[in-house]
């Protein structure tokens, strides 16, 4: 059973019904002043990151001697682990078609894959083990296109996802059991159509925002309890043609927008309503989304520079500078990696396994990978 919000209206119960799937440039519009021209705000400069290799980082490694391929620089290489995240057999006919999501419950060890026409995926025991989570139906009804985990404590994580074919967006704990849904937003799509929204992050424990990155390109804040639109909206194509990814960062005091045509990843504040950055990935790194460790974010791209297989950039984001580039199909023989559609950090803080792990998705074709890092060796 799922319970669906139509246009912020109320809700009611249903097990199978859908919500329908001006530009700004970074302005807040209520209601009635959706398509209404504003006076544009001043976006910051353009900081082109430089390439800063590291000898040292976040983590101790033990010292190994590499004898396989590498990917990466400095302290930051990595190698495959082919091993790990194998499939379920009956999920492999659809693989292929992947443009999903990755999301760490670290606490439990828990890696959960979005996938197309399935739902979710999980991968347990230090991701030796998979599944296909038998939950909600609505998740498996369209594609699970980019998600947030935030950490209960007592509790099962709550996670967010967007339904990009469907056009909404899911809010459910990790059983999967129940999803509460939200459909097209009211505000900015008084057409009834243009709502294909790509990403999802939660702004603390009560509210999440969303970014519509394939239909209109604004971004919008909805609460969790209940699960409906707030009333504001952000962004537009002045701000991205796509803004494709949305992470928060500072606990939610400040927003990452990944503008994937602009190779650009640019910080919003909430509180102030305006844009404080704007990092520049090398010209022709089309980024989909960041997540954060620490100092360090992971940028994954559909393609590099000259529409080279996509790379997974490793950032400083305290250095405002990229530290590693991570190459999975050139350097590391992953052959369905092409396009890299999502990356996740997954880091083992102590035990026989302990050490950092990069996973990742790939998109035309799709398929999952998972790098680990071996530091700056012997």
């Amino acid at each position: 059973m799922m319970t669906i919000f139509k246009k912020g209206l109320g809700a009611r119960s249903s097990a199978g019904v859908c919500a329908a799937a001006g530009l700004c440039w970074g302005l807040t519009l209520s209601a009635h002043e959706a398509g209404e021209a504003h006076e544009h705000e001043t976006f910051p400069a353009v900081h082109l990151m430089p390439t800063l290799i590291e000898n040292r980082g976040p983590m101790k490694l033990k010292p190994s001697a590499a004898t396989g391929a590498l990917t990466g620089q400095g302290y930051w290489r990595f190698e495959a682990m082919k091993g790990l995240m194998p499939l379920p057999e009956e999920i492999r006919p659809r693989v292929p078609g992947a443009h999903g999501t990755l999301v760490v419950d670290d606490e439990r060890d828990l890696v959960y894959w979005g996938l197309e026409q399935v739902g979710w995926v999980a991968f347990s025991d230090r991701l030796t083990q998979s599944r296909v989570v038998a939950g909600d139906p609505v998740f498996g009804r369209g594609n699970l296109h980019g998600a947030d985990l935030l950490k209960r404590r007592g509790k099962a994580p709550l996670v967010a996802v967007a339904d990009n074919i469907e056009g909404e967006v899911y809010l459910s704990d990790t059983t999967f059991a129940r999803a509460q849904v939200i459909g097209l937003p009211p505000q900015g799509y008084e057409d009834g159509k243009g709502f294909n929204p790509t990403d999802v992050a939660f702004m603390g424990k009560d509210s999440v925002m969303i970014t519509d990155g394939y239909g209109k390109a604004f971004f919008m804040p909805a609460t969790v309890e209940p699960f409906a639109y707030d009333g504001a909206i952000h962004g537009g194509k002045a701000v991205s043609q796509t803004p494709h990814g949305i992470t928060s960062d500072d606990g939610g005091k400040t927003l990452l927008i990944s503008a994937r045509p602009e190779g650009q990843i640019k910080r919003w504040s909430p509180k102030k309503d305006q844009w404080l950055e704007t990092l520049g990935l090398p010209a022709g790194s089309t980024v989909c989304d960041v997540d954060l460790w620490g100092d360090y974010a992971l940028a994954p791209c559909l393609d590099g520079p000259d529409q080279t297989p996509g790379p997974i950039y490793i950032v400083n984001l305290k250095k405002r500078a990229i530290v590693s580039i991570l190459r999975p199909k050139v350097d590391l023989a992953y052959a369905d990696a092409q396009h890299i559609h999502d990356a996740a950090w997954y880091v083992i803080e102590r035990g026989s396994n302990k050490g950092i792990y990069v996973l990742f998705t790939s998109w035309n074709p799709g398929g999952v990978g998972v790098l680990r890092c071996v530091g700056v060796g012997k």
